[in-house]
């Protein structure tokens, strides 16, 4: 009995742990990132060797029906999947970040791979790394972010944006600029999209990855994929910031006392300066003019709005955007309007992939030179502003100075853009392995400008009118750029085994056209130049006030059309052995017949040596190797268009007297710029070995590329005999007895690093990123005999000769090439030597000019010498990211090293008697321990500051902090009670700190365009910014 009852107990216990542990309950929790503790919407939740399973919500939270007992998976994309045993109904995932990178999905030409299968110099930004950059370009926020991509500011002008140059420069006349696809549409230019709207940045580096978008691909080519939505609820993300802006810099001017004193000792001046006027000015006036158009704490504002959701069948995303930014310089602004959207649908064998987006800007820019005439004012002479409509004339030769600057002041010039964006794409899933899809988009950018002039009237000190200085004017101008793309492709997939097999077959047809117009009228009957119907036509326009095509600020209409074919295969054994061939046969209506096809093949190899079976001992320490190299070619059609052609010129342009003399002018047609039947393509080669190495259980990512590039058959515009003929047309045809060749060739060779370190140190989770960069640029030939050739489009001075780049066999392109000088003449000794040796007047305190080709006669061509470039030796960059429990920290550094400036701010200055160089000049027996000559005005026979010389010529080097932000998230328990999914309160500071040896106001000048890269003439410079923001989504 007592054996029965045992037993009965024990049958009653096993029975009821059976049904404790087959027990079926509601499981629920949230799942959240390690990373920043933030709910993860779309977690992907199955119960181990089932189909049941379940989805996380946008706040990250999940529910599912699950015995005790049971294991669940938890798996997202880039994150590291976690299998959790069912304990009880409350189960909270926390889930890491998928350090190994090899893993993660990289967009490349027409398609997508896991990096572990990219065979190309492929590099990858995330959304993430870029969302704390306010800027409304995308290139500003990638400066440093990549190994291999210069990115350099135009200017610190709302707007201007940055130029990107991908692994050097590209061609010497055409455009440097790389391809920017947008969710697979190849753009114009930059897209200037909203960084807000974007989910990924790729960036193909080398021409194999790049080749298969051929003829525009040869500067690189970058991938955006904008934001899409995720499979859950709808969500709502909001983020604005309001900051401000400062110049942290200004060129040493003299002040009032100074200027009057210099100017009373100013032997250079052919009107003497006479004390009781001096004496008048310093009491009436002491003015900084530069205050006039500078002015701190301009504001910067920032609003994006984001919706997204979606299922498994469908998602949607919308975004709008707001960008307000005042400059730091007086009428100049941007106000930017952007609103992107876009739904994907799958249904059975179907899928259709729809988006559009618009983006409307107002913008105002200053007059082009207004830092250089507000520095050229004297501070001594009568106070204006931009409501100023006249000025007293003291009968002083420099009163022309603040006339222009006041010219400059109440000149507006207004910019207006309005683009729209919109692409489908249908696929059909033909079998398992066969999917069809065509793509057709289009692009649609209208712009206008408008400047407005009011007249400007000087007075005697009597009060009566003298003269008018400015009449009145209005220009306005209009143009519109469609740009039509299709294309459609057969894409195959076949897994034999360990074997895999990709192939695509594309087809794609695109379509340029733009077309402008513009008027101008002057001499308006009222001061308010808003009716162009109430002036006079101005020059080079016809009767009915519409400028003719060819006139000097008007862009001739063009058509451009292309055409490619594109074939790839790729190879994939077992993971282990990778092989990628592609090419793809191109057509440009840009080349004369018989040049218009060209073919860019590219091959490329990669070896995944971690994964063979001698590789097992090393694992634990290198987790992932993979060795991989490339050989591939692009072209570049980025060329002025109807270049194998010649322009004419028609209208009263082209006037023509008879014979005789008659004063009667009629008008005709003339060649503006002959044409060469002969162009063809500019040609790139690269080729590129590389390494990808994940360490420690991937927490060191290291990515190495060496390369070689040749540019074969550039552009380069040589001059023709004087018997062709041909007219000028003001400034703008200054090149008119050019013709383009295809005559130059080119070298880049540069080595690459990227160190990704993620250390976990307690509670703390660093993300650190260095990039490093160097890059060699040659010329090898231009043509023949010619061994240097200058640029003639942006002169050092306003006399528009003084041109110090251009273009040396042997040396980068875009290089200073200037007049060498050693020194001083400090002793007349030396003066005589100098004098009876050149057969010059030169005297004590004068520059010593170098005769370097030995001709005994100076400064002529043949005498300019390399002065170095714009192009840095070498570029590093530092993100520096923590998170600390709700904290999240992030800076960013970067630099250049090795990159010249040419000072041309300072040179106008001295040349125009208000730098405070002058103070320090040599003086015999007074200063004589300087480098600075004596200040002898602008002599044609020996001028110590000509502004084409070594003397200006500074190092550009720089280290600068770009960027730094730090951010709170509110705890779970507010935002729970706020109904929030999450709150995050950030401060950000950019371009805070700039250490660097030049003198002037920037060293990072000129963008991408090697004719002005380096070259600060005037240029406002990038601007500190000082912002508060709030990011938050339910």
């Amino acid at each position: 009995m007592q054996n029965l009852k045992f037993s009965l107990l024990l049958f009653f216990t096993i029975l009821c742990s059976f049904s404790i542990f087959s027990q079926t309950i509601n499981v629920n929790g949230t799942v959240t990132g390690e990373d920043d503790g933030l709910p993860i919407p779309g977690v992907n939740i199955l119960i181990k060797d089932t189909s049941t399973g379940a989805f996380t919500n946008f706040d990250g939270n999940f529910e599912i029906e699950a015995n005790i007992g049971d294991v669940l998976i938890f798996t997202y994309l880039g994150l590291k999947s976690q299998s959790i045993v069912v304990k009880n109904s409350i189960t909270n995932v926390i889930m890491e970040l998928e350090a190994n990178s090899l893993e993660e999905i990289v967009v490349v030409g027409y398609g997508t791979q896991s990096k572990k299968e990219v065979t190309g110099a492929v590099s990858q930004v995330k959304a993430k790394e870029i969302e704390n950059i306010i800027t409304p370009d995308i290139s500003t926020a990638l400066r440093g972010q990549v190994a291999g991509l210069n990115v350099t500011s135009s200017s610190g002008e709302p707007g201007e944006g940055s130029g990107i140059l991908i692994r050097g420069v590209s061609s010497l006349t055409g455009s440097n600029d790389p391809l920017f696809v947008v969710d697979g549409v190849p753009q114009s230019g930059d897209p200037q999209l909203n960084p807000n709207e974007i989910e990924t940045i790729d960036i193909l580096k080398d021409a194999a990855s790049a080749s298969i978008y051929g003829v525009r691909a040869s500067g690189g080519v970058i991938l955006i994929t904008t934001r899409r939505g995720k499979q859950g609820n709808t969500k709502v993300e909001f983020n604005y910031s309001n900051g401000i802006q400062q110049i942290t810099r200004r060129a040493a001017l003299l002040n009032t006392n100074e200027q009057i004193f210099f100017d009373l000792n100013d032997q250079s001046r052919g009107t003497p300066f006479s004390p009781a006027r001096s004496d008048r000015f310093s009491l009436l006036n002491d003015n900084e003019p530069r205050d006039l158009v500078q002015k701190d704490n301009a504001p910067l504002r920032r609003a994006n709005l984001n919706i997204s959701g979606g299922n498994e069948n469908s998602n949607y995303n919308f975004t709008l955007g707001y960008f307000d930014q005042e400059g730091n310089v007086i009428n100049s602004s941007l106000k930017r309007y952007n609103l992107r959207g876009g739904f994907r649908i799958k249904k059975s064998r179907w899928s259709f992939n729809n988006s559009f987006g618009f983006t409307i800007d107002d913008r105002e820019r200053p007059n082009f030179n207004l830092l250089l005439l507000a520095q050229r004012a004297f501070p001594y002479l009568e106070r204006v502003d931009s409501n100023s409509n006249n000025i007293t004339d003291d009968n002083d030769e420099r009163l022309s100075n603040i006339n222009q600057l006041l010219g400059a002041l109440t000149r507006i010039r207004e910019l207006g853009r309005f683009r729209f964006d919109a692409s489908s794409e249908i696929g059909y899933k033909i079998n398992t392995n066969l999917t069809f899809k065509m793509l057709t988009s289009g692009v649609v950018t209208n712009e206008f400008e408008t400047q407005t002039q009011p007249p400007f009237q000087t007075f005697d000190q009597a009060g009566n009118p003298q003269q008018t200085e400015f009449d009145n004017f209005v220009y306005e101008s209009r143009s519109r750029r469609i740009l039509i793309n299709w294309n459609s492709s057969l894409n195959f997939v076949k897994d034999f085994g360990s074997h895999r097999i990709e192939a695509l077959a594309l087809f794609s047809v695109e379509q340029d056209n733009f077309t402008s117009i513009g008027t101008f009228a002057q001499g308006l009957l009222f001061d308010n130049p808003t009716n162009l119907s109430q002036g006079t036509v101005g020059a080079g326009a016809a009767s009915n006030g519409l400028l003719l095509r060819g006139a000097p600020f008007i862009d001739p209409d063009f058509r451009d059309r292309r055409i490619g074919s594109i074939g790839r295969i790729q190879y994939n054994y077992d993971g282990k052995y990778l092989l990628s061939a592609s090419g793809r046969y191109d057509g440009s209506n840009k080349f004369g017949p018989g040049n218009q096809y060209a073919f860019f093949p590219s091959a490329s190899v990669g070896w995944n040596i971690s994964d063979e079976n001698f590789w097992k001992s090393l694992k634990p320490v290198v987790n992932n190797l993979k060795l991989r190299a490339s050989y591939g070619t692009s072209g570049n059609d980025r060329i002025q268009s109807y270049s194998f052609q010649n322009v004419l010129l028609g209208g009263f342009d082209a006037a023509f007297q008879d014979s005789s003399g008659s004063s009667i002018v009629s008008p005709g047609a003339a060649v503006t710029r002959y044409g060469n039947s002969n162009l063809k393509w500019e040609t790139s080669t690269q080729s590129n070995f590389g390494i990808d190495a994940n360490l420690f259980q991937n927490a060191l990512e290291l990515t190495f590329d060496y390369y070689t590039g040749n540019k074969n058959d550039l552009l380069v515009n040589l001059p023709i005999a004087p018997s062709f003929g041909g007219i000028t047309v003001g400034d703008l045809f200054a090149n008119q007895r050019f013709t383009p060749f295809n005559v130059g060739d080119m070298k880049n060779s540069g080595f690459e690093a990227s160190i990704r370190y993620r250390p976990k140190t307690g509670q703390v989770r660093w993300n650190i990123l260095g990039t490093f960069t160097a890059n060699k640029n040659k010329i090898i030939q231009l043509d023949g005999d010619i061994n240097q050739q200058l640029f003639n489009t942006f002169p050092v001075f306003n006399d528009g000769r003084s041109n110090v780049i251009g273009l040396q066999v042997g040396r980068e392109a875009g290089a200073f090439l200037v007049f060498p000088t050693d020194g001083l003449l400090k002793t007349q000794s030396e003066v005589d030597a100098y004098n009876a040796q050149f057969n010059t007047n030169a005297e004590i305190g004068d520059l010593r000019y170098v005769d370097s080709d030995g001709n005994g006669q100076l400064r002529n061509n043949g005498d300019r010498i390399y002065g170095g470039s714009g192009l840095p030796d070498f570029e590093v960059g530092l993100n520096l990211s923590a998170t600390y429990k709700n904290w999240y920290f992030n800076t960013n550094w970067y630099a250049s090293v090795g990159n010249e400036v040419y000072n041309a701010t300072r040179a106008n200055a001295i040349n125009d008697r208000r730098s405070q160089d002058l103070l320090y000049q040599f003086i015999p027996g007074v200063n004589e321990n300087t480098n600075i000559p004596t200040f002898r005005g602008r002599s044609p026979l020996h001028p110590n500051f000509r502004p084409d010389t070594d003397f200006f010529i500074e190092d550009g080097s720089f280290v600068r902090l770009a960027n730094v932000v730090v951010s709170y998230r509110l705890p779970t328990n507010v935002t729970d009670k706020l109904g929030l999914g999450t709150f995050n309160i950030y401060a950000n500071a950019q371009n805070l700190l700039t250490l660097t040896e030049y003198s002037g106001l920037d060293p990072e000048v000129g963008g991408n365009n090697i004719q002005r890269r380096g070259l600060d003439i005037g240029v406002i410079p990038i601007t500190a910014s000082y912002n508060l923001g709030v990011r938050l989504n339910f």
